[in-house]
């Protein structure tokens, strides 16, 4: 099955590069619809004109935030933050996600393989 997401430009690019294999979301109605096997193409913002595709090898749900990224915190968040809590309070104070909706969903962390530019 092909499914949707949107990644803002830098998260696009490092993905685009090889750099990026997980990505992190919440785990509502429209990322539990997504199974290992499936297929996610990205669409970078915010001008939304590039497209990149993956295939799902693994999905790990959270209850929270802290324990999502406590688990892959020192491959993917830590030559950007300097503690798991820097990382969760970026999740809440930079828009992503409310803590009532991770409260409520709980959150994902979804492992890519195959990046490519064609489906």
């Amino acid at each position: 099955m092909l499914h949707d997401l949107k990644l803002y430009g830098e998260n696009y690019d490092k993905m685009e590069s090889g750099k990026k294999s997980r990505e992190y979301r919440l785990y509502d109605e429209k990322r539990r619809l997504i199974n290992v096997g499936d297929t996610i193409r990205f669409v970078r913002l915010p001008d939304m004109d590039k497209f990149l595709y993956a295939d799902v090898v693994n999905i790990e749900v959270f209850k929270n935030w802290y324990d999502c990224y406590a688990k892959y915190f020192e491959e993917d968040f830590k030559d950007r933050y300097s503690s798991i809590q820097d990382v969760v309070d970026d999740t809440y104070n930079g828009g992503y996600y409310t803590e009532e909706e991770s409260e409520k969903y709980g959150c994902c962390c979804l492992t890519l393989s195959r990046i490519r530019k064609n489906r």
